[in-house]
């Protein structure tokens, strides 16, 4: 929560923040009768899951992450808890809590790493969950989520509107530096080349600005261009990765 809050005070919104905002005010805002299943997709690293931690600060949004190992039953459970109610009982005591709850809350419920939920009895308990509190409901998945999740017809037919995250810009890139390159500036050309070298992966792009910024303290300049960094390697998971490099 401190890493959010202080993001926040340093990165304006990027591109995919603007994305998902928008269509959760698209789905918060729909006529009566639509449904309310939205659903944001793209690549690995673009950056989905910092724009629902966003919208989470600044929207007032529930945002749930998935993994493997979530049953049904705790996925009610972990709604409970995030909407202060620490309950106990049977799933389908837990299932209509948090039905009830969602509903009295009025809260839009984003579920990150949805493609984890792709199993028939998990899948109807997130369609019931939108059906019956009638809330806005929003997965994020890879960017194939959306033709896997077409074999759920019944939760696919309620899908109003599917946007597609975009790989981040220039303009992404020189506002992340304003967090993690506080303190040096980075020149356009070398923050250009990082963003074509990491293919717009914000999650990479952030560990390659930070690394510019260890090593201009290293070097104690305040200011590095394409040509100071020279053949320094750039981080990137278990790879290092020099300019002009394969990738």
């Amino acid at each position: 929560m401190l890493q959010k809050t202080k993001l926040g005070e340093y990165v304006k919104p990027l591109t995919n923040v603007y994305l998902l905002s928008s269509l959760i005010e698209t789905l918060e805002n729909r006529d009566i009768g639509l449904p309310g299943i939205g659903v944001f997709h793209g690549e690995p690293g673009v950056g989905k899951t910092h724009a629902a931690m966003f919208a989470s600060a600044h929207q007032d949004i529930l945002h749930i992450q998935l993994t493997n190992n979530y049953t049904s039953k705790f996925l009610f459970e972990k709604i409970l808890n995030e909407l202060g109610a620490r309950e106990k009982g049977s799933t389908a005591y837990l299932e209509m809590r948090a039905q009830e709850s969602l509903a009295q809350a009025g809260r839009t419920l984003v579920i990150d790493e949805a493609d984890h939920a792709l199993k028939p009895r998990m899948i109807d308990s997130i369609r019931f969950l939108h059906d019956r509190s009638d809330v806005p409901l929003i997965l994020i998945g890879p960017y194939d989520f959306p033709a896997k999740l077409a074999k759920f017809t019944a939760i696919a037919s309620r899908v109003m509107q599917r946007v597609t995250a975009h790989p981040a810009s220039l303009e992404d890139a020189q506002s992340l530096t304003g967090y993690y390159g506080r303190g040096i500036k980075i020149a356009p050309d070398l923050l250009e080349h990082i963003v074509t070298l990491r293919r717009g992966k914000v999650r990479e792009i952030c560990t390659c600005i930070a690394h510019v910024r260890t090593m201009a303290r290293t070097w104690n300049m305040q200011t590095v261009t394409l040509k100071d960094w020279g053949k320094e390697p750039f981080p990137a998971g278990n790879e290092f990765l020099a300019v002009g490099g394969a990738l």
